[in-house]
């Protein structure tokens, strides 16, 4: 697949990376992953037309990252909700207070703050490369070159949860659930190809909770398992960026909000019909 003189042109900053045009332009995990769910909404989303409102949860993390990556000042400007007159956190905000503490105490065996190593190598470095032809973009938390990727996550908690995986609900691990994995081979592959040496790198997660006592923990993503999700990647990238350049219709998942606002009401629906859906 070629890429467009006008998307070779396309310069991606930190200030665009996150834009409409920047995903018109570059594919990325969670693009990647939106698609998984519905190829519909993931368009909308693409394009500009469809935002997910910002949980309170997201922007706790959203706060923590910003205080590890060096970019609070920009992330205070652009979230006074977060905020009392006085410029305290409100108090359903302030768990990210206490996520900050528990990821600068906590120690190893030796002594050493050790969550804070892990995150103490380049801060948000963007790279660009090319996934089966599909152009894709990465923003990486903690970068140490030539040893391995760090990227924070911020989370509820550390338990199994629900998922819907081939139409089935089952409970899977949280990695499996949110699809880590698809952003951990999408990192390794384009740092492998922006790298002198070209090797993988190893993909760590630094994990911290927001439980009253935070947990963390530090999740390296075996090999095999990134391979799989590459594998996954480059299998279904070529078909979500037809749909990016309006060359193949998208798939509607049928229940997500952007299907549920295109739906049409064409008719009475047997009742029978409505329990089978259910029961499968």
């Amino acid at each position: 697949m070629e890429i467009s003189k006008e998307k070779q042109e396309f310069k991606l900053t930190a200030e665009n990376y996150h834009s409409p045009e920047a995903r018109m332009h570059y594919m990325g995990a969670s693009m990647f992953k939106d698609f998984l769910k519905c190829e519909v909404m993931a368009l909308a989303k693409a394009k500009g037309e469809y935002e997910e409102k910002t949980s309170d949860a997201l922007l706790v993390g959203s706060y923590v990252d910003a205080y590890f990556s060096g970019e609070l000042d920009e992330f205070l400007v652009n979230h006074p909700e977060m905020f009392t007159k006085q410029g305290t956190l409100l108090a359903k905000y302030k768990v990210a207070e206490d996520v900050i503490k528990s990821i600068e105490n906590t120690e190893d065996e030796n002594g050493e703050k050790i969550m804070l190593k892990y995150l103490s190598g380049q801060k948000q470095v963007i790279m660009t490369g090319e996934i089966a032809g599909v152009p894709w973009k990465i923003k990486m938390d903690s970068y140490h070159p030539g040893k391995l990727i760090v990227d924070q996550k911020v989370m509820k908690d550390m338990d199994a949860t629900w998922v819907e995986i081939d139409g089935r609900n089952v409970k899977t691990d949280f990695i499996t659930a949110y699809r880590y994995d698809i952003q951990g081979a999408s990192y390794q592959e384009i740092e492998r190809q922006n790298s002198e040496s070209h090797k993988q790198l190893p993909f760590v997660l630094e994990v911290t909770t927001k439980e009253d006592v935070p947990d963390n923990a530090l999740i390296r993503i075996d090999q095999e398992y990134l391979d799989y999700a590459l594998d996954e990647i480059k299998a279904k990238a070529p078909r979500f960026w037809g749909i990016i350049q309006g060359k193949i219709e998208p798939h509607g998942c049928g229940h997500c909000p952007v299907c549920r606002m295109k739906k049409k009401v064409t008719g009475v629906m047997s009742y029978k019909k409505l329990f089978k859906e259910t029961e499968e």
